[in-house]
């Protein structure tokens, strides 16, 4: 048996409790916003994105995330002494980043003051993908501004921007929508 025979499940569920044990030590508040696995002839990479739901930006520091995996690596050194499974994998964990990608209202909510990159369906059935503000929410329907930000002042007129008009936006016409680092 190997690392590809063990239930995701189980990496995630040993990943959360790897959390836990992190939080009840340095209560950094962190969550898992990803985890995904990628299986190759005798490998398998496992990639973790943590987010910090008390950091405004999301942010993970660098000692969370070597704490984190530290923590999960014994917990499956551990599986792998007390079971038949020959592990080989490669871990690499790291911060959701500057640029995540938002997976529910919820989370457009919670970064409404950053500006977001929003590729959405109009009503008319063309796609769009502009820099924009959250600025209203009714249920699952996300009211959008463009935001005033170096990509839009490159992109639009002062006066268009002032004057440009809300566009509400249902959840499932949303294509894409993440952060947007506006350097």
């Amino acid at each position: 048996m190997n690392v590809a025979e063990i239930t995701e499940g189980q990496i995630k569920e040993r990943a959360l409790t790897a959390l836990q044990v992190v939080d009840s030590t340095r209560r950094a508040e962190l969550s898992l916003h990803k985890i995904a696995f990628f299986h190759t002839k005798g490998n398998t990479r496992i990639v973790i994105e943590l987010d910090k739901e008390s950091d405004p930006y999301g942010s993970v520091n660098l000692g969370e995330c070597e704490t984190f995996a530290r923590t999960l690596r014994d917990s499956l050194d551990e599986l792998e002494k007390t079971s038949a499974i020959t592990l080989n994998y490669t871990l690499e964990v790291s911060s959701a980043g500057a640029e995540r990608e938002l997976r529910n209202v919820q989370d457009v909510r919670r970064f409404s003051a950053l500006p977001l990159s929003v590729t959405f369906a109009a009503d008319n059935g063309k796609i769009y993908s502009e820099v924009m503000k959250a600025e209203t929410f009714t249920g699952e329907t996300v009211g959008f501004r463009l935001a005033d930000c170096k990509t839009n002042r490159k992109k639009y007129s002062p006066k268009k921007l002032r004057e440009a008009q809300a566009q509400a936006v249902q959840w499932s016409n949303i294509r894409k929508i993440r952060l947007h680092l506006d350097m």
